[in-house]
């Protein structure tokens, strides 16, 4: 049970997360949803600091501990075939830093040239 609930949780922080960098992208080509923005930073940035810290993601170590695997992956997202969760770091992680660094620039931008 403590297993699919961190599973349904990492699921939800997932679909945030992917939902997010979508928002900034819009942002970065439209200039809509500026409101957005500090919300839409903050949280992959919060992940990638516990990344940073554990070595991956958090919510993997606990899935594994939680299967009793060792090494290697378990799953720990409820509907994403494993290919696509293990390519999530490799592409997310990159696609975000030049998103979000664009939707950053551009909020600070817009931000110190309001009258």
């Amino acid at each position: 049970m403590a297993l699919f609930i961190l599973q349904l949780v990492h699921t939800i922080v997932w679909v945030t997360s992917v939902a997010m960098v979508i928002g900034l992208a819009a942002y970065v080509l439209t200039g809509r949803f500026a409101r957005f923005v500090p919300w839409a930073l903050g949280f992959p940035v919060l992940i990638f600091i516990g990344i940073l810290i554990n070595g991956e993601c958090i919510l993997q170590t606990w899935a594994r501990e939680l299967s009793g695997i060792e090494e290697g992956w378990a799953r720990d997202i409820l509907f994403l075939p494993e290919p696509v969760a293990r390519a999530t770091m490799p592409v997310c992680v990159p696609a975000f830093a030049v998103i979000g660094s664009a939707a950053g620039w551009r909020w600070w931008k817009h931000r110190t040239n309001k009258p």
